[in-house]
Order: C-alpha cells, then structure tokens, then sequence
C-alpha cells in the first residue's frame, strides 16, 4: 500500500469516533413512508422487495439481499453474480382452464439459456386471508407466463428446481395447501435476517439506498408488531458525521479496500489449495472417502462417497457431507468453521414422500428422537460449539481459531485438526449418524444405499 493510505489524521481520526459513539438515540421518529403512501400495504411491500432483491436494479445492494433471502427459506444457490435473475409481480398462470396469478416469481438461470434452471414462487400476505384453493392452483400450476428472454412462458417441469414460498405474518394462518407444496416463512424472521446484514456494513451500500431499506425494515416491523431497532434520525445524524469527515473516511475505505483485496487473495489461496494439503496428510484414495471443492469458497466439502448417492438416477442427489469455508468474512473472524450438514437446498431432499415428509424431515427426525441420546453423547466428546439435530443445515458445528500472524498456514493446520477429530479417528459420531442415514433412506427410497459405508478415512503413515 502506498504512503498517503494510512496517513491518517489520529486526532480528528479519535474525534471522529467519539461523535459517533455518542449520538444522542433519543429523537423521536418521524413517520416512514409506507405510512405515508396510498393503496394496500401488500402491494407496497410487494412492489418494495422486488426492487431490492433484484441484482440489475440501481439500489447498490448487488446480489446480497437475494442470497440473503434465498438462504432464509432454505433454496441455496451457487455464483449468484454470474447467473441472470428475472423477477416478475403479479404473473398470471398459463394453463388452460386455470386461473390466477401469484405475487412474485424469481427465476435464475444461464443467460445463454432457452429457460430459466430454477424459480422461486411467492405468495405475500400481509393482511388479507388466502383465498380459495389460491396456494394449491398455484402449486398445481404447470405454465406460467413470464418472459425469459425469447421464450414467454416459464415451465414448471423444466426447471432443476422450484421452490413455494407463503410469507405472512406471525400471528396469520398458514395456507391451506393442498399439495403441501409450500413452505412459510413470517415477515419477522425475514427481517432479522435482512436486518443483520446491513447493521454492520452501513457505509458498504449507498446512503439513499440503506435509508430507503431501512424504511423498508420498520414498516414491516410496525406490521408485525415489532420493536424497530433502526432510527432513522439517528441514521440521518450519523450521515451528517461522514459527511464532515468525508476526506478521513475515504482514506479509512481505501485502506480496508486494500484490506479486503488481501482477505480475498487469501481466501482464493485456501480455496485452490486445501485439497492438496489434505491429500498429504490423508488417503482417500483407499478409505472411500473423497472431496467435494467449489469455485466458492462457501462450500468446501469432505464425505464418504457412501453418504453421496443417487436415489432417483438424476442430477440432483442425496448428500450428507463435512463443509469448511475460507471465506474473506471467515478469515476477518480469524475462525475456521467445520461443520456436518445434509443440503436443504436440493429438491430430492426435501419433496416429501412418506407420510407428508422428505429425506430431510425424517432424517433430522430421527437425529432428534431415536438417536438423540447417543449423537449428544458423540458431540459433546467431540466438543463441537453447536448442534441442530433438528435442522439439516447445521447438524453440528465446531470453530477452531486461526493465527493472525499465519492465517494460511493456521488454516491447514486446523482443517487437518479438524478432519482427523471428526473424520479419521474413531468416534460415536460417524456410525452413529450413518445408522441415520441409512435407515431414512431405506424407509424413502424403498432400497438399501449403493455401496458400503467405509468407516473412518485413514491417515497417511
């Protein structure tokens, strides 16, 4: 970095934060603009979060409150950024003989692409009651009339995946779907999760936009009867201070840019190179294990290939797997996260199949019932910092810290630390778990695993 990066002011730099600091809170709040327009507050919020979670759109907020979204109903989607993503209101069903049209539909997709891969379809409530069989012709729905660049119409059945969301808030009734298609998610708990990721990175995003969004976050807390934690005097005020010392904080933003760039270089380091450094220490060319890498960061893998399987004969397969991360977020924590998850996201996880339930719903019922005792047993001696029996996505979760002084070699280090403590030495934790595994999948499929499960992955003498 050069010179005049850090050559900060230290004097107005520790005057600076003390006027932020201590902002006086006790303003009182003037009225959002969701109070102050006209028409039904359904359509606003409609209208609202297709503006916002559209990537094209000029708010400033990228990709970052869609993936926030898509991960908030459990429909993970990899390199948002180099898909096309189309979102359409009030779109009109295109059978023959059906009538209605839904909310909001996002579909995502290669551009190069005659049809989009998946689609996400969405129903709002904020208060009007759902109206007859509405969810169930919706989820019954085979065509849809949405353009997608020369084609006009939207195929259910030639999408990889689709996913049926009802939002409403928490003291309304569910749908009355027919089909059980249809997952419910309450404005409250989309608002804590979109609520999280802009309170930390306030100057990130442009300033109209984080006020325009943080108006957004209270009208709907002031529907769901929430205490708002964003003032917007207060949001103004703290505004006003950047704007006094403009000169400073561009000179702090250049250097966290270089910051960041380093954080990146690194995370991009790890991604492309913990395969090989666990190969040195592992043999998975004998245990029946394997890796599973990604060009994100995000989802690093390690599993036997026992606990990857296709059921269905398909592309979209059953996977039960141990994921680290080397993201730049991860890395600013100085914490390497290791955790067992079984994907949410795939539609052979979660259609439902026995009983009204998928692989996942009976999987994690069983680690929360019959085999509850003995997984706690195995993860308390593994010393794991978390465990969601109950939710697929994070069965169990242990941090180990990283060297500041040494964030790559630090990082080697403790996925190795962490592979043989959950992956190469003996533990409850893996035959207990694979009991699960197999007996869900024999109770949806209606057929034993392909394969034998492989036991522990064997270290290199």
């Amino acid at each position: 970095m050069s010179g005049d990066i850090v050559d900060f002011e230290a004097d107005e730099l520790e005057q600076f934060i003390q006027k932020y600091m201590e902002l006086d809170r006790g303003v009182q709040q003037p009225k959002g603009i969701f109070s102050i327009l006209r028409g039904p507050r359904e359509r606003q919020y409609q209208y609202t979060l297709q503006y916002f979670l559209d990537p094209q759109k000029s708010h400033g907020f990228g990709d970052t409150l869609l993936e926030t979204f898509l991960d908030c109903i459990g429909f993970h989607k990899f390199n948002l950024t180099g898909q096309h993503i189309e979102i359409s209101d009030e779109v009109w069903i295109a059978d023959d003989g059906s009538e209605g049209r839904i909310d909001l539909i996002i579909c995502g997709g290669n551009a190069l692409a005659d049809h989009p891969k998946w689609a996400v379809f969405m129903e709002l409530k904020v208060g009007a009651e759902e109206g007859n069989r509405q969810t169930t012709t919706y989820a019954e729905a085979d065509t849809w009339d949405l353009s997608w660049f020369d084609t006009s119409e939207v195929r259910v059945d030639r999408l990889d995946d689709a996913k049926y969301v009802y939002l409403k808030r928490t003291v309304a009734d569910n749908p009355a779907d027919l089909t059980g298609d249809f997952d419910v998610i309450d404005w409250s708990y989309l608002i804590e999760r979109f609520e999280a990721d802009i309170q930390d990175s306030l100057f990130e995003y442009p300033n109209r936009s984080v006020i325009q969004f943080t108006d957004f976050i209270r009208s709907l807390k002031e529907t769901e009867g929430m205490h708002s934690e964003i003032d917007e005097d207060e949001l103004n005020e703290r505004l006003n201070l950047y704007f006094e010392h403009d000169k400073l904080i561009r000179q702090v933003e250049k250097a966290n840019s270089q910051f960041e760039s380093d954080f990146e270089d690194v995370s991009d380091y790890l991604t492309d190179n913990w395969e090989s450094e666990i190969f040195e220490k592992c043999d998975f060319d004998d245990s029946g294990w394997k890796t599973s890498p990604s060009s994100s960061p995000k989802w690093q893998g390690i599993l036997p290939e026992y606990w990857d399987q296709d059921p269905l004969g398909g592309s979209s397969t059953i996977k039960l797997y141990f994921r680290h991360s080397p993201t730049t977020e991860s890395l600013r924590d100085r914490r390497l996260t290791f955790k067992l998850r079984l994907p949410p996201a795939r539609t052979v996880h979660t259609e439902k199949r026995v009983d009204g339930e998928s692989f996942n719903d009976m999987f994690t019922r069983k680690c929360t019932a019959e085999y509850e005792a003995k997984l706690q047993d195995s993860l308390e001696t593994l010393g794991v910092d978390d465990r969601r029996l109950g939710t697929a996505s994070a069965l169990a979760v242990k941090n180990y810290q990283l060297d500041p002084r040494n964030l790559t070699g630090s990082y080697f280090e403790q996925l190795e630390r962490a592979v043989d403590e959950f992956c190469c030495a003996e533990n409850e934790l893996l035959p207990t778990i694979n009991d699960v595994f197999e007996e869900t999948y024999l109770e949806v499929f209606d057929e034993e695993p392909a394969g034998n499960f492989p036991g522990c992955l064997s270290k290199r003498v």
